[in-house]
């Protein structure tokens, strides 16, 4: 199945494709062209200006650059942003991805070797991660010097979610080089089932209303 496809498939489940309801990403600065702004960022994090052929953004005229801390340990790099959630809502999350021959990463990937990925988290009121969906979006066996359009991650907030994170990640095992590169993330919510099926309860009664 190819991204249209799939994507199509997304739309028909999805509350963000339904009439009235927002579609647009709920992200600050999805583009990084206001470099960080509106994000939270760990370890080795860098916006980066458009300059061919390092660094060439998706569109627009920035992007971000993460790799490893190399610190002979397993590391994490990587930055977020936050919602207030609550339970049953569907989140959507999505970017693209990248790596540069001059500085690709290289392996194959988890657990073993650099990868990078999106993460959809979902934290209680004690700060407690309660649940989770994430995607491997980059890693040593992608094509190089082309930005990938990644398949969306999908989740569902479990019962007592307050807030969710919206996480792009790069994992280093140990030493393993290279570089990824990130732009155009989109976190889209929805929903809860039960609110839709409101939503579309209170729609017929105004339908029914204004036929009698």
């Amino acid at each position: 199945m190819n991204t249209r496809s799939y994507r199509r498939i997304v739309c028909a489940v999805s509350a963000a494709c339904l009439p009235g309801i927002a579609s647009a990403t709920a992200l600050t600065n999805p583009g990084f062209e206001s470099g960080l702004s509106g994000w939270i960022t760990f370890g080795n994090v860098y916006a980066e200006a458009a300059n061919p052929p390092q660094f060439v953004p998706n569109s627009g005229n920035g992007l971000v650059s993460m790799f490893g801390n190399f610190n002979g340990g397993f590391n994490v790099s990587g930055m977020f942003q936050q919602f207030v959630a609550a339970p049953g809502e569907s989140w959507t999350m999505d970017v693209y991805s990248r790596h540069f021959s001059g500085d690709a990463m290289i392996g194959i990937g988890a657990p073993n070797t650099n990868w990078a990925v999106m993460k959809l988290a979902f934290f209680d009121a004690g700060n407690n991660e309660i649940g989770s969906a994430e995607r491997t979006v980059l890693d040593g066996t992608f094509a190089t010097d082309v930005w990938h359009d990644n398949l969306p991650i999908n989740g569902i907030a479990p019962a007592g979610t307050v807030r969710v994170q919206s996480l792009l990640l790069y994992l280093q095992p140990a030493f393993g080089g290279g570089a990824a590169h990130f732009d155009d993330a989109s976190v889209v919510p929805a929903p809860s089932a039960l609110g839709l099926m409101g939503a579309a309860g209170l729609m017929g009664l105004r339908r029914r209303r204004t036929t009698t």
